[in-house]
């Protein structure tokens, strides 16, 4: 037994010494190890510290410009440089046997990352582990580092360059559309194809050029053209069958002809697809002389006025009633400021520029054509065409009620720059007015509903008259302009009179100023 217990005790103190031995071999490892990647980290060290910082590393590229040695403002200027040259560069577009030349300016070209992509060449080999940074010296060494510059141009720009110097080399699209014989009969013209031009693939094509195989020098490449179909075709138009409403007024003469001329003309020949709205102001703006209007007149400030297109305002009324009687839908209609002479009160639909418009909406699950013309009777027509689906025994009408009414004054004011006791009626006079349009429905000829469809307040506009002083007396001047303040006729006609004297020629022009006064008035309340 003792003997056991020593060989016990001799292999206890052997692993103790075994365990020893192992750890001081383990800690000579590390040191060792500590040592040698001591020695290499100051190896690195000293490899990548000998990078100037402030300058790019070599073998560094931004596309096909060497930066090299370059600073971070030197290499941004350099690029700026680059793409101010760039834009000057020329591109053809080639249409069949068409060469379309632009540079790239006038596509709107941008090199738009320069600061970002100076930033990552200035930074590489700099940034980082030291490891990571090492790597990336060693790997210039072999091969350069090239980042990859990105070149933009504008949809906007390429779609306004390519529809100005190649739009008109191509045979857009033709809807189908109807024309209307003397007779009345409505004959369908076919739709054509047409051929645009691929904006969109020509922004790609154009943009994947750039930044890809482009050496920054002028190049051509074929124009993107795609067949394009018409929106309405044969078929849409042949549901066209039937008269939903119509109107006329009378066109008078004059300037005021010519505008309703022009005005419904535009109108005319107008297809509404199921849904659809029209604005009158956008169709027969703007009115001007180079569009076909001439000066007519038009109501201003409770006046009338010159105005180019006067008379617009009649054409759209016009065709508010046809749309009424056709049951369109109103989307907006404003009343004139003051009454007009074509139409019972509620029954017009006035047109002023960025304030009032006429717009209506085709409600129907099928087309309809709009159909505008002078006729030989010298009527402004409009007759609206659908396919009608409302029942045979229903008809409809519309009733004008006049609500009350404000007759206009007349207003007597001085005018100094006229001879004293001359009359001089300016303004249009116009008598305010409440009225309202009802709609009536009567099936098998009995009436059956009654509603009120719109209402229009009308403002009244007094007659103005300028009673002349110049030329009389301090004292018949005085009594005049009493008599003016006074607004009472047979005290302003007397101070006229007392005025002249007893001069006969004086009298007589009084009185000849006066008739004269009254005839004007007239042709102004008419007008």
């Amino acid at each position: 037994m003792a003997a056991r217990k020593k060989s016990r005790g001799r292999r206890i103190q052997a692993d103790k010494h075994r365990k020893k031995t192992l750890k001081i071999a383990a800690l000579l490892t590390v040191a060792g190890l500590a040592v040698v990647f001591g020695g290499v980290y100051l190896a690195l060290r000293s490899y990548v510290g000998k990078v100037d910082q402030d300058a790019i590393c070599n073998h560094i590229f931004i596309g096909t410009m060497d930066v090299s040695g370059m600073t971070q403002k030197e290499a941004a200027s350099a690029l700026r440089e680059q793409a101010e040259a760039d834009a000057g560069i020329m591109a053809t577009l080639k249409l069949r046997e068409h060469n379309i030349e632009a540079s790239l300016e006038e596509f709107g070209y941008d090199s738009p990352d320069i600061d970002k992509l100076v930033k990552k060449a200035v930074d590489y080999g700099k940034k980082g582990s030291m490891w990571k940074r090492y790597r990336q010296m060693k790997k210039l060494e072999d091969e350069p580092h090239i980042l990859k510059e990105k070149y933009t141009i504008e949809e906007k720009k390429v779609a306004a360059l390519l529809e100005e110097k190649a739009g008109a080399l191509l045979q857009g699209p033709e809807d189908a559309y109807i024309t209307r014989s003397e007779d009345g009969m409505l004959n369908i013209v076919d739709e054509k194809e047409g051929e645009t031009i691929d904006t969109k693939g020509m922004l790609e094509n154009i943009t994947d050029y750039l930044n890809g195989e482009w050496k920054h020098e002028a190049f051509s490449m074929e124009l993107a053209v795609i067949r394009e179909k018409p929106e309405i075709i044969r078929a849409d138009l042949e549901q066209i069958t039937d008269e939903l409403g119509s109107y006329s007024t009378d066109a008078g003469g004059g300037q005021r002809w010519t505008n309703l001329k022009t005005g419904v003309g535009k109108l005319n020949g107008i297809i509404m697809k199921p849904g659809e709205e029209l604005s009158v102001y956008d169709v027969t703006a703007p009115y001007d002389e180079e569009h076909g209007y001439v000066e007519g007149t038009a109501y201003e400030n409770g006046q009338v006025v010159p105005s180019y297109g006067g008379g617009i305002c009649q054409v759209s009324t016009t065709l508010y009633n046809a749309a009424i009687y056709a049951e369109l839908e109103i989307v907006e209609r404003y009343p004139h400021s003051m009454a007009v002479d074509y139409v019972e009160p509620s029954r017009d639909a006035a047109i002023a520029g960025g304030v009032m418009d006429f717009r209506l909406k085709n409600p129907y699950p099928t087309p309809i054509y709009i159909f505008g013309e002078i006729d030989s009777a010298n009527r402004l027509r409009v007759v609206i065409y659908g396919k009608e689906t409302r029942p045979e025994n229903r008809s409809i009408e519309f009733e004008s009620e006049t609500l009350s009414t404000e007759n206009y004054s007349v207003t007597y004011k001085a005018a100094p720059s006229r001879s004293f006791g001359d009359m001089e009626y300016t303004g249009s006079p116009h008598t305010g007015r409440e009225a309202r349009l009802w709609k009536v429905i009567y099936e098998n000829g009995a009436e059956v509903s009654r509603d009120i469809f719109n209402t229009s307040t009308y403002a009244k506009s007094d007659q103005i008259v300028e009673v002349g002083t110049a030329g009389g007396s301090a004292e018949a001047v005085s009594a005049l302009e009493t008599a003016i303040a006074s607004q009472d006729l047979d005290a302003i006609n007397s101070a006229i009179e007392a005025g002249y004297g007893n001069d006969d020629g004086d009298s007589s022009d009084s009185q000849e100023g006066e008739i004269s006064a009254e005839t004007d008035a007239e042709t102004e309340t008419t007008q």
